[in-house]
């Protein structure tokens, strides 16, 4: 699916965040740096991608705790759940599994015995 310029820098400008920033990232943040108001920008980032751009930052979020709990096998679940910007383990937990279609445990379970 072709996205809009706005869109497609929208989808960078996410991707490219360190994990603070991405912590701490909003739509409102992000209408903000782009200069759009944010009703208009999450209407078209949906219009374009099929995702709300809620969503979409929630699933970077997930990802970059994926890879965080497969990579620093030091770091607690509560850990990377509040370095991705996640207060609630309920709500990181239920996010995570709707994501990558299980939980955060399983998932690091699965890397257990090949980061040893």
């Amino acid at each position: 699916m072709k996205h809009d310029k706005l869109t497609e820098e929208v989808i960078i400008y996410i991707l490219t965040r360190d994990i603070d920033e991405l912590a701490e990232l909003t739509r409102y943040k992000i209408a903000d740096k782009f200069e759009v108001n944010e009703t208009y920008l999450s209407k078209k980032f949906k219009k374009d991608t099929q995702m709300s751009l809620f969503d979409y930052i929630e699933s970077a979020q997930v990802h970059t705790a994926a890879e965080l709990l497969k990579e620093r096998t030091e770091l607690t679940i509560s850990d990377v759940m509040r370095m991705v910007g996640v207060e609630k383990k309920q709500h990181f937990n239920k996010k995570f599994k709707k994501i990558l279609g299980i939980n955060p445990a399983q998932y690091r379970d699965l890397f257990k015995d090949k980061t040893s």
